[in-house]
């Protein structure tokens, strides 16, 4: 037996989420992981266990996924990427593939991840072309004051006003190692962040608190004051999912 390594790209739109979902008495759920494993366990002829590294929620995407199983398949690793994504449905696609030890866990041995998250702003029309994968406000938005709001987030700290109530987290303490905000046009800015690890809906309820500071509800501290008095009454709102976007996992 082989352990290979997949970077996994898919468009969350009509996923419910990475992870697989097997309601009782009822068909399940169509996932990405789901998706994916199937096809793979035809391409490689035999059954496998697919795991990923990221339980993305219901319609947020990916650019980096990492996914790995195990099989005695003997298709060369360079013809595998290929092999899995001609198979695959037109939102999902494998971009990589090659060969780990043993005891690669795609989960245990994440080192960072980055995150992604595009807004529009502004009296401007709805994105068109690209509607599925950016959310839109019709605020005025001041990048200068999400910045500062930005670095207020960056180092370790108890994340859980950050989280929705049910992440079923041990310990709610991570590392942010970066948190920007940037423009790529007039009317566009993407909110970037970076760390050892996020919680359930963590990197959306920053963009919703980082938006109501640009927007000029709240002021940049107010983010600081949310972790120092652990209070969620000053996170609100969690945006939507279909801004937000898995850019890579780094491993050591």
């Amino acid at each position: 037996m082989t352990r290979y390594r997949l970077i996994v790209a898919y468009e969350g739109t009509e996923f419910h989420g990475w992870q697989k979902q097997e309601p009782k008495d009822a068909p399940p759920l169509r996932t990405a992981q789901g998706v994916l494993e199937a096809v793979v366990s035809k391409v490689v002829r035999e059954q496998v266990v697919l795991v990923g590294a990221s339980r993305t929620d219901s319609g947020v995407h990916a650019l980096g996924q990492v996914a790995a199983f195990s099989t005695s398949t003997e298709i060369p690793v360079e013809r595998l990427a290929l092999a899995i994504t001609s198979r695959c449905p037109d939102d999902l696609q494998v971009l990589s593939a090659d060969i780990v030890p043993d005891d690669f866990n795609p989960i245990a041995n994440a080192r960072i991840k980055k995150y992604r998250y595009l807004i529009q702003f502004g009296r401007v029309n709805k994105p068109l072309f690209d509607r599925r994968t950016v959310w839109t406000t019709h605020h005025h938005l001041d990048l200068q004051r999400m910045r500062d709001g930005a670095a207020r987030l960056i180092g370790t700290h108890d994340f859980e006003p950050f989280a929705s109530a049910s992440h079923g987290r041990e310990t709610t303490v991570r590392t942010i190692l970066e948190c920007t905000v940037e423009t790529d046009s007039e009317n566009r800015m993407a909110i970037e962040v970076i760390g050892n690890g996020f919680l359930y809906n963590m990197v959306r309820i920053i963009s919703g608190s980082l938006l109501e500071i640009g927007r000029g509800a709240r002021e940049p501290n107010s983010v600081a004051e949310a972790i120092k008095n652990q209070d969620r009454r000053l996170t609100d709102p969690t945006l939507g999912p279909e801004g937000l976007r898995l850019e890579w996992i780094e491993y050591p």
